[in-house]
């Protein structure tokens, strides 16, 4: 895999005189900046609008060379002028790439078309990628992976030194800290360090504390702990054996046999019936992180933004693979494509676009988990074979299999089920979702403590007759979903499916009649 300075030292020998580097990481960019520099035999100087221009040794040292140049045109206006070779760092440059900065674009355009004697490299350093629609074709973008294991040792070594603490470098307190840049490594270290006195094997702990609260400040990510089993879950017997395979095929041996790291599921289906819960007991059962991935997080108003939080996002993913990374109703962040050049510019078709394009192409040992409840909102280029391993349809849930969830939800409110008449209740909740199989039970218990006395079978039985399921308010979309799904997805689960109650007369709410009066405020021609 082709690293970022090497990307860089690649397009600098083609020619290139212009180069946009982004990342947050202000110190590891000009880390890059300096390396390539002394690759390339070229003085640097560093420019920021707060500074000026400042000479960088090959060391990093900084001194003064025009500190009262911080015009950003002047400054290329310079550069263009200039007669002597060199390289030219201009940090958080992000302000002047703005659109409606039509001079700093033109001067930019023209630095990317400079002869190459003398030899002159700009380098654009911004937070974000993404840059104006006129430099895209002249100005190539690089991103800044991730702290490896080796930076974050480094990172891990300086904030044992400046907190005064002992320090037994550990394998699994770097691999805590995967996913971070090194500006958060640096504070989680130093954070665990101020608290536990010592940075070592009990820090991990602390670290993985202090990375949960970081990835949730970026608001596209949640570092999503979870105690669910596959125990929790009710039924789903054919996927769960599926799962058992996959899981196999993340072992050393399963490289060494040939196999690909499994890409992930894609599970359709009726809402309520474990599909959220199911990804969270895979993370459970396999000991992988697991992160929750808002798609609808991941749009942003400035240029770029959209775009630059996908990649940040997915590129946390791939840091701390191997992980599941759960993306939630993801018909839902896939809303307005088709709409999306006459909309929004083309930014939803773009993310979409890069997301497709990571699902097909990613190598690194991330199972990606994505649940959907419409499948008329999905794209069918999602659905195509590469993007998942596999696609499975989750059905309500059959007559023995409400027995076992009914189960599950008596014996998480410290009630034995063997108490309870669970095939009679089993009978009377045809159609219903595991979720309203749960509420059936806590609406239950509300009424027996209100009582004053134990949850007996007919407290939950009446919970079911109140309930009006989903799957008669929606039942023209469940049989249609139910049809789709027999040619283009494997059922979840072995057991039979079950018909829906016809419905009684009288049993759903009547619709809405508008009398048939005459309207008073027709215009009347005279």
């Amino acid at each position: 895999m082709t690293t970022t300075f090497e990307s860089l030292l690649h397009m600098s020998r083609a020619g290139a005189t212009v180069l946009h580097i982004a990342s947050y990481e202000w110190q590891r960019v000009r880390g890059q900046a300096i390396g390539l520099a002394g690759e390339l035999s070229l003085p640097l100087r560093v420019w920021s609008q707060s500074g000026g221009l400042l000479r960088c040794s090959d060391t990093g040292a900084m001194s003064e060379d025009a500190p009262g140049l911080t015009d950003a045109i002047d400054l290329l206006k310079a550069i263009h002028a200039g007669d002597e070779s060199g390289m030219w760092l201009l940090e958080d440059f992000q302000p002047f790439l703005r659109e409606g900065e039509h001079q700093i674009h033109r001067w930019l355009r023209e630095l990317a078309r400079m002869p190459q004697t003398p030899r002159k490299l700009v380098l654009l350093s911004t937070p974000l990628p993404g840059l104006p629609i006129d430099l895209r074709k002249e100005v190539p973008t690089v991103e800044l992976e991730l702290p490896g294991v080796a930076e974050l040792r480094v990172v891990l070594e300086e904030a044992a030194q400046a907190q005064g603490v002992a320090l037994d470098t550990d394998d699994a307190l770097l691999d805590a800290a995967r996913g971070l840049t090194v500006m958060e490594a640096r504070l989680a270290f130093g954070t665990a360090a101020a608290e536990l006195g010592r940075l070592d094997h009990q820090a991990v702990p602390l670290v993985a504390r202090e990375k949960e609260r970081i990835i949730k400040q970026s608001d596209v990510l949640e570092y999503y702990p979870t105690d669910a089993r596959m125990d929790d879950v009710g039924g789903l017997d054919a996927l769960k054996a599926w799962l058992s395979q996959r899981g196999q095929a993340f072992s050393a041996g399963a490289r060494e046999y040939g196999l690909d790291a499994p890409k992930g599921v894609l599970l359709l289906g009726v809402q309520g019936c474990g599909k959220s819960l199911l990804a969270k007991a895979v993370a459970q059962t396999w000991q992988f992180p697991l992160l929750r991935f808002d798609m609808g997080k991941v749009f942003g108003g400035i240029m770029g933004q959209s775009e630059g939080n996908l990649r940040a996002a997915l590129q946390v993913a791939e840091a701390l693979a191997p992980c599941v990374l759960w993306i939630d109703e993801i018909e839902k962040g896939l809303a307005g494509v088709g709409s999306s050049d006459r909309t929004d510019g083309g930014t939803t078709a773009r993310v979409v676009g890069s997301l497709l394009t990571w699902l097909q192409e990613k190598r690194a040992p991330v199972f990606v988990v994505a649940t959907a409840n419409r499948i008329d909102m999905l794209p069918p280029e999602l659905l195509r074979k590469g993007r998942f391993d596999e696609i499975f349809f989750v059905d309500l849930p059959a007559h023995e299999v409400r027995a076992k969830i009914l189960a599950i939800h008596l014996r998480r409110k410290r009630c034995d089920p063997k108490s309870f008449d669970l095939d009679g209740l089993a009978r009377r909740s045809l159609g219903f979702s595991g979720a309203e199989l749960e509420e059936a039970v806590r609406e239950g218990l509300f009424e027996a403590f209100a009582a004053g006395r134990a949850l007996t079978t007919e407290d939950i039985g009446r919970a079911l007759d109140r309930t009006y399921p989903l799957s008669r308010t929606m039942r023209e979309q469940l049989e249609g979903l139910r049809q789709w799904a027999k040619v283009r997805a494997r059922l979840a689960s072995s057991a039979r499916v079950e018909e829906l109650p016809a419905e009684a007369e009288g049993s759903a709410p009547p619709r809405l009649r508008q009398e048939a009066t005459r309207n008073p405020f027709i215009p009347q021609r005279s």
